[in-house]
This record gives structure tokens, C-alpha cells and sequence, in this order.
């Protein structure tokens, strides 16, 4: 694998372990490698401005860096370079990034982990039981843990909130799909928790690029809750 391959996988954040310590140790060890990815690093963050005045800004600002670095040279960057490196980067984050929907920030800026709201978690011994150890774990964002307590107690407890937490213990994990089965179970068979499921429905198929399936979750928030209404509205017209 060559410098350049590695440092797209490097900002596309898909390297694998084997990757991140051969990433780590030409940072440490080469310095034409290095600087190539303090210029990239600097250039990723003009690309991802919202602003075009402001992009343009950065990227002289990145330009004139890389001229000024070139007189104690470690390496340089002709013109040609920089723009095919500009390019290269573009590409990377996608077409999207400047004239479609920028799902990864979507999703980012709107998801957060559902508080604990249904179990006060005490030191009192009386409270020493598997319910509180589940939302022990999950309050320490021990997700594993947790879902692995949650699975026993959904399978004795007929608490509709179990099934929630379970699915919010998935989410943490990253497995989207068995989340999603789950705050799926929930808007069609429970009462609580419905707008809540509703809303990480959204977040998911927003996650997923599926922009019809967000908006309909969407759209039932606003037309039916009141449970985070105003971020919905916000969502659905960062989707038209």
C-alpha cells in the first residue's frame, strides 16, 4: 500500500489495525510522510467549511503555509500538487459535501446517547439488582455490558423500557440494524418510548443516506409529537 492510499483510509476513517500501527509509525518515522499529512489534515479542514468565502480563506491560508514550510524543506509541493491534492480530497468527501446532503455531519450533530430516565441508581444495598447493574453499565457507556443485562431482564421483565435501553445499548455499539428492529418493535407495540424510538428511526435511515425513509420518521415527529419537534423541522429542511 502506497503513502497516498494509506492516507485516504487514514481520513475516511477505514483503516485496519494492521494500517493504523504501519499510519503511526511512518508519522514517527518519515517526515516527508509527515508533512504530506499535516498539509492534507490543514486542506480537509477548508473542504469541510459550509462557507465558500471561508473555504477559500483556509485554503490560502493552507497555500501560503506550504510556501512558507518549503524554505526549511522537508519537501515540495508544486502547484500542480496542491491542486491535484485539493482534488484528491474533494473527492473524498464527496460530491455532497458542497452541493448534496452531508449525512455523516447530520447525523453527528444530532445524535446523543438517550438518558437514564427511568431507574435511580443508588448505593443503598436494597437497590444491589440486575436492573441497577444494566443501568450502571449503560450510564458508564459499558454498552456491552449493559445489553448483555438488558437481554436477561427483557426476557423476565415485561418493562417496555427494557427493550428501549436495550436498543439505545445497540446503538452505542454501532449495530444500527438490531437497534433499529427494536425502536421499530417499540412504535408498533408500545406506548412509551414511541417519539423517542421515532426520532433514532430517523437518525438511523439518516446514518443509512436514506433520505425518503428519514423524512417519513420525520415528518410523524412533527405532525404527531411533541419529543424533539423544532430538531425535526431543522432535519427535514436539511433534507430538502
Amino acid at each position: 500500500m502506497d503513502n497516498q492510499e494509506l492516507l485516504y483510509h487514514y481520513f475516511s476513517n477505514s483503516l485496519t489495525s494492521e494500517q493504523e500501527i504501519l499510519f503511526q509509525n511512518l508519522l514517527e518515522t518519515d517526515a516527508k510522510f509527515k508533512a504530506q499529512f499535516e498539509f492534507e489534515k490543514d486542506l480537509k479542514e477548508a473542504v469541510k467549511s459550509h462557507e465558500t468565502d471561508n473555504l477559500k480563506a483556509k485554503l490560502q491560508e493552507v497555500e501560503s503555509g506550504i510556501n512558507s514550510k518549503q524554505k526549511k524543506s522537508i519537501f515540495n509541493y508544486s502547484n500542480l500538487a496542491i491542486a491535484a491534492s485539493i482534488a484528491v480530497l474533494i473527492g473524498w468527501f464527496g460530491y455532497s459535501t458542497f452541493f448534496s446532503t452531508n449525512y455523516t455531519s447530520l447525523y453527528e450533530d444530532n445524535y446523543n446517547e438517550y438518558p437514564n430516565t427511568v431507574f435511580t441508581i443508588t448505593r443503598s444495598e436494597d437497590q444491589n439488582s440486575l436492573e441497577r447493574e444494566a443501568f450502571v453499565a449503560y450510564e458508564a457507556k459499558n454498552y456491552q455490558t449493559a445489553l448483555n443485562t438488558f437481554e436477561v431482564l427483557s426476557e423476565e421483565s415485561p418493562k417496555d423500557y427494557i427493550r428501549f435501553y436495550k436498543a439505545q445499548s445497540y446503538l452505542g455499539l454501532e449495530d444500527n440494524e438490531k437497534a433499529k428492529t427494536l425502536f421499530k418493535q417499540i412504535t408498533k407495540e408500545h406506548q412509551n418510548f414511541v417519539a423517542e424510538s421515532t426520532w433514532y428511526l430517523a437518525l438511523i435511515a439518516i446514518k443509512e443516506k436514506d433520505k425518503t425513509q428519514a423524512r417519513t420518521y420525520l415528518e410523524n415527529l412533527v405532525v404527531n409529537y411533541d419529543y424533539n419537534k423544532d430538531k425535526a423541522q431543522e432535519l427535514l429542511e436539511a433534507l430538502n
